[in-house]
């Protein structure tokens, strides 16, 4: 606080004045301080009121993003299941007449280039599954992406530790999608094979359980504490 120069004068020149001056000086300034204190507060409160009011807005935004990123997630994580685990019930062709198979074509959902390719071929059922081997690929594919197009858009609003472990199991995803695609795409060849049993590892041992792991830190940080004052996770935990 700069004290006035009239009162250093009256102070230093001594006498009642002085003593007069000082005690007005004293008032003044305790009034002086009051004031500035109270309006140090109101400013502190103002910029806490605004750091709050950002930050809500963010953990606003994480909100919105989980659902469809968790949506995203789970789409790329069923298509490359199918992919890699592939339970199929495929007609006896060759049981069929050849007016029967054309009959079959004709009513499936094949679309042209998928039904010249299975005519032209000898083994029906070879060629039946690898349309549906590449279907498969395309789905997975084209789901991998939607996702790691999803979470590169909204990478900035997740918490790092969510965000490290979406980032995870996009490359672990990629990576089983991979191996598989190149396995369809070179079936009798032996490093084809292999990489069958590296795509069925990499989901089975990795990728499965990392889904667990993203899904208990969504559901923590969604519901952080419950009524009861456990946590998500314990209650993932017990079930």
């Amino acid at each position: 606080m700069v004290i006035p120069d009239w009162i250093v004068q009256v102070i230093i020149g001594g006498g009642g004045g002085a003593v007069i001056a000082w005690g007005m000086f004293a008032f003044l300034g305790k009034s002086w301080v009051k004031n500035q204190f109270a309006k140090d507060l109101e400013e502190a409160k103002a910029e806490i009121s605004l750091l709050s009011s950002r930050r809500m807005k963010l953990h606003d935004k994480e909100y919105e993003v989980f659902p469809e990123m968790w949506e995203k997630l789970t789409q790329a994580f069923n298509s490359l299941e199918r992919f890699i685990i592939s339970f199929r019930q495929t007609p006896d062709f060759t049981r069929m007449t050849e007016s029967k198979l054309k009959e079959w074509v004709e009513g499936s959902d094949l679309s042209d280039d998928e039904k010249s390719y299975f005519l032209e071929t000898t083994d029906k059922h070879k060629a039946y599954m690898r349309i549906l081997d590449f279907r498969d690929i395309h789905e997975a594919g084209n789901n991998l992406q939607k996702f790691h197009e999803h979470l590169q858009s909204n990478r900035i609003f997740l918490n790092p530790d969510i965000k490290d472990k979406f980032d995870e199991i996009d490359g672990l995803i990629r990576k089983s999608w991979a191996a598989k695609k190149i396995n369809i795409e070179h079936p009798d060849d032996g490093a084809g094979r292999s990489l069958f049993f590296e795509a069925f590892d990499t989901y089975e041992k990795e990728i499965k359980p990392l889904m667990k792991e993203i899904e208990i830190l969504i559901q923590n940080q969604l519901f952080p504490v419950s009524k009861t004052g456990t946590k998500g996770k314990d209650k993932i935990d017990q079930a």
